[in-house]
């Protein structure tokens, strides 16, 4: 059951605008966990693929930030990192001056705090999710870096996941996901925008879309599906990676 969250949105578009701009140049997966991987591209998780993305994507940048500009780090660029970890409750001891290192120590602060680095991005990376999930353009982005990490890094999945070809099987939709999907979409098919709300009429059956087909290297993921018509469905081949880009306004 879906609750109510307190979020912040601190700073949060920052962390937003750094994993489109990794997604828009087709940044892949690297210094990631492999097995959480394979377990949720193979099954749906509420913890997604595109979390796991936001937060590998934060602390592979800032680590390379710290080592390369530590010495440019000054107490107004620190202070920001304080507030964020203080909005989310997060303890971390601050940099104690050293005269003769200067700002130096900021690499090794990370370092020795990057547990609490990956705490802090793994709370945001809710935040960011909720604003990222209702980009569909964005989503097909990132899953066919999904899918071509998957087709080319020979990832070894247990048997029952996987078909002949090596693309994962087919898995139960979880009701969860088609609620969270469905109200995304407005409950309208996102190609010819039918009612499928059943509100005024129950002629047409919703239809739950892998947006990059299973047999195109696609995962079960939450990320990975949209609302479709079973016309439309039915009309979209599985070789076919496409969505829509049309909205309903506020008003």
């Amino acid at each position: 059951m879906s609750k109510l969250q307190k979020y912040s949105f601190h700073g949060i578009y920052d962390l937003i605008n750094l994993v489109e701009e990794h997604i828009n140049l087709e940044t892949g997966f690297w210094n990631y966990n492999e097995d959480y991987f394979i377990e949720h591209s193979a099954k749906f998780s509420k913890d997604t693929l595109l979390h796991q993305y936001i937060v590998i994507t934060a602390l592979n940048f800032y680590s390379h930030d710290f080592r390369k500009n530590g010495y440019y780090y000054d107490d107004e660029n620190l202070l920001d990192w304080y507030e964020k970890f203080d909005t989310y409750n997060i303890n971390i001891p601050k940099i104690v001056e050293d005269n003769d290192k200067e700002n130096s120590g900021a690499y090794e602060w990370f370092l020795e705090n990057e547990d609490k680095f990956c705490d802090l991005f793994s709370e945001m990376s809710e935040e960011a999710f909720y604003v990222l999930f209702n980009n569909r353009k964005l989503l097909l982005k990132f899953n066919e870096i999904v899918s071509t990490h998957i087709s080319e890094e020979n990832l070894i999945y247990p048997s029952e996941y996987i078909t002949e070809k090596g693309t994962i099987k087919r898995c139960h939709i979880p009701v969860w996901v088609k609620k969270a999907v469905f109200h995304r979409d407005k409950g309208r098919c996102v190609f010819c925008n039918t009612d499928l709300t059943n509100l005024i009429n129950n002629y047409k059956k919703s239809n739950f879309d892998h947006i990059v087909p299973l047999d195109m290297y696609g995962v079960n993921d939450p990320c990975n599906i949209q609302l479709t018509c079973e016309t439309c469905n039915k009309s979209k081949s599985n070789i076919e990676v496409t969505t829509s880009e049309r909205y309903f306004s506020w008003w």
